[in-house]
């Protein structure tokens, strides 16, 4: 299996702007709980030729296109889950992209005056392995999902579950700017801020 490397391309789009504009136009109401925020219909849905030129602009990236692959993407919108940009509930969990035969995921930031620390940011375990047991993952589907969280409960699972791992590389949020990785990435997002976060959110899987 080819081995996918973390890639960052700045002035991914040759007209951002246009794609802001694009993004303005659509329903956020997709949110399954797994991730924050609302996400919009597939990006073919909404604009095929936006989509099929997306999927190349990703793949050029790379050089080729994964035999055998398809490529799902949408919109991601997400309003911070506090008005203090470090409260636990505005940071993210560290995950991988994993399943559904992914081969890797990334995200092209397209807020325009994005604040500092709302990038990603990949890790590894302290330890070589870690674990993501019920009541972290139950806690998390619960915030994602709006229901009411007890902070001092919701901190105590945040801080023992990433007490796990520690930051290798941070890629700040800047506008029109695309960052990958393969699937077996550990990553997530320091913090919301304190304003919407707009990204495109994509994954590549093999077929």
């Amino acid at each position: 299996m080819i081995k996918y490397p973390i890639i960052v391309v700045d002035d991914f789009f040759e007209d951002p702007d246009s794609i802001l504009d694009l993004s303005t136009s659509v329903d956020y109401s997709i949110n399954l709980s797994d991730w924050p925020g609302k996400r919009s219909p597939s990006l073919y849905d909404i604009d095929p030729k936006f989509y099929y030129y997306f999927k190349k602009k990703v793949f050029t990236a790379f050089g080729l296109e994964p035999i055998s692959s398809s490529l799902r993407a949408g919109f991601q919108k997400i309003i911070p889950y506090s008005k203090d940009k470090w409260n636990l509930k505005n940071c993210g969990w560290v995950h991988k992209d994993e399943g559904n035969d992914i081969l890797f995921g990334g995200i092209v930031y397209l807020s325009k005056n994005p604040e500092k620390d709302t990038g990603t940011s990949i890790y590894k375990s302290k330890k070589g392995y870690s674990y993501f047991n019920s009541e972290e993952d139950y806690m998390k589907k619960k915030l994602y999902g709006g229901e009411y969280i007890d902070d001092e409960q919701y901190n105590k699972v945040y801080n023992e579950y990433h007490d796990q791992f520690i930051e290798t590389i941070k890629v700040e949020n800047v506008y029109n700017r695309m960052v990958c990785f393969p699937s077996t990435t550990w990553h997530g997002v320091q913090t919301f801020g304190t304003e919407e976060r707009l990204t495109i959110a994509f994954f590549c899987h093999n077929t």
